[in-house]
């Protein structure tokens, strides 16, 4: 009888693309997916550590665990992702720490170690695989097994070499390192020939794609100008075969080539929305934050994207509650919202994560109370610039690729990536849809089709 397992993953995109090769893998070692995790032979968690309330989540997920432990003895239960640091099992004489932090862990092993799974569970399960670990030199070589045929994330590298003050990823996910260019083409053009119409490229930072100290050391990328917008380009000539739309992220602002924004303009399948996370609208803070920017420069920045690409949509990210920040501070980020009229804002309040710089060297001395009246500050303006966004569409035709039907309800996403919903009489699921927009709400689109 086939052993079945269950994955839940946490976090961003990459880690939902990195649980696609688990997926893979654990199935050319015969496992069975299912989603019922109290039923599952094999329970993985597939983290994030960014933020305490992710990590906080895979905590409490243990209390189901040991009670699920006392009726089923030997369930087997793993951790991958950001909160691991070292590939390890319980047997080992110095495994990674988190087995004395999470009693009911068996394994615990680091993405880019992937290949060697089937041997770790092998320690406690005797399973063939299909995977020849020996012959890889990455987990990226590993065929995921994708959600759906007609959209992909493709991860295009690995870590980050940028070490914002507050952030944990050049830790948990170590330094830069980009894939070749013609290794992700192939995965493109494999996804594409089989039916995948949307690809979104992923990275820590997509903008330095190839240019890392580590990139720079194997030469792989020696004489070409600028590899993101090579990649983009290669890419892009998918289109022939049935790519309709190119998507990445994320973007760290200063890493944003004018070649790159001129690629935004002219290439066919690049979609007209980009990602430019800001953090904070004070030059103190950004400082503090390591963000390597003025707040005029991501000012100038945004004035370049617009005038080149007209009507672009963009979205950011804000922290608010960092380490000193003043009122005044604050007001700043506050004005630059009004300002820059971002489409969309992923808003955070700050909390310390453990190993970062911050942690060791600021003081989170913002009140609770403070960092909520910010959050709720912005929240408030975000609802009001969003539903202004939005209203822009109203009574245009935008094309819509429909990720999801129910009870007679489609929704997906325009090429400024708004979520949009009209009414179907059927699934129309996988398909580029023209939507006429009736109504423009705060977070949403709605239509009819045309």
């Amino acid at each position: 009888m086939k052993k079945s397992y269950y994955i839940q993953t946490l976090g961003c995109q990459m880690n939902y693309s990195d649980s696609e090769r688990v997926d893979s893998v654990l199935q050319n070692m015969g496992f069975n997916k299912i989603e019922d995790m109290n039923k599952a032979d094999l329970i993985l968690f597939n983290t994030c550590s960014v933020r305490q309330k992710a990590e906080d989540r895979v905590f409490g997920q243990m209390r189901k665990i040991t009670k699920l432990r006392r009726e089923r003895p030997d369930l087997l239960v793993g951790i991958t992702g950001c909160m691991v640091r070292k590939t390890s099992t319980k047997k080992q004489e110095e495994p990674d720490k988190l087995f004395n932090r999470i009693k009911q862990l068996d394994i615990a092993f680091r993405i880019e170690d992937l290949p060697t799974l089937p041997s770790i569970i092998n320690n406690f399960w005797e399973i063939k695989s299909c995977i020849n670990e020996g012959n890889l030199k990455n987990y990226f070589e590993i065929n995921p097994k994708y959600s759906n045929k007609f959209q992909a994330f493709v991860p295009i590298g690995q870590g980050c070499d940028n070490f914002c003050t507050y952030c944990i990823v050049p830790y948990s996910r170590m330094r830069e390192r980009s894939r070749p260019i013609n290794d992700i083409y192939k995965e493109c053009e494999n996804l594409v020939k089989n039916g995948c119409i949307e690809i979104t490229l992923l990275g820590q930072n997509v903008n330095s794609y190839g240019i890392s100290d580590y990139d720079k050391k194997t030469g792989i990328f020696e004489g070409i100008d600028n590899p993101f917008v090579k990649l983009l380009q290669k890419i892009n000539s998918l289109n022939e075969y049935g790519l309709k739309r190119l998507r990445f992220t994320s973007n760290h602002p200063k890493d944003l080539s004018d070649g790159l924004i001129d690629a935004m303009e002219g290439l066919e399948t690049l979609m007209p929305y980009i990602h430019l996370p800001v953090q904070s609208g004070n030059n103190e803070i950004l400082k503090r934050m390591n963000r390597h920017y003025t707040r005029e420069w991501y000012m100038d920045l945004i004035k370049k994207l617009r005038k080149k690409i007209p009507g672009i949509s963009i979205s950011t990210d804000i922290i608010v509650g960092f380490c000193d920040e003043t009122d005044e501070q604050f007001k700043d980020t506050y004005n630059l919202f009004m300002e820059t009229e971002w489409d969309m804002a992923y808003l955070a309040q700050y909390s310390v994560r453990k190993g970062t710089f911050a942690s060791k060297h600021l003081k989170d001395d913002v009140p609770s109370d403070v960092k909520k009246q910010r959050w709720n500050a912005l929240n408030d303006l975000l609802k009001k610039v969003s539903l202004k966004k939005h209203k822009v569409f109203d009574k245009k035709i935008v094309e819509v690729l429909v990720e999801k039907y129910l009870k007679g309800i489609c929704e997906g996403r325009s090429e400024h990536f708004k979520t949009v919903t009209f009414k179907s009489d059927k699934d129309l699921t996988g398909q580029l849809v023209k939507v006429k927009i009736l109504k423009a709400r705060e977070w949403l689109l709605e239509g009819e089709t045309v």
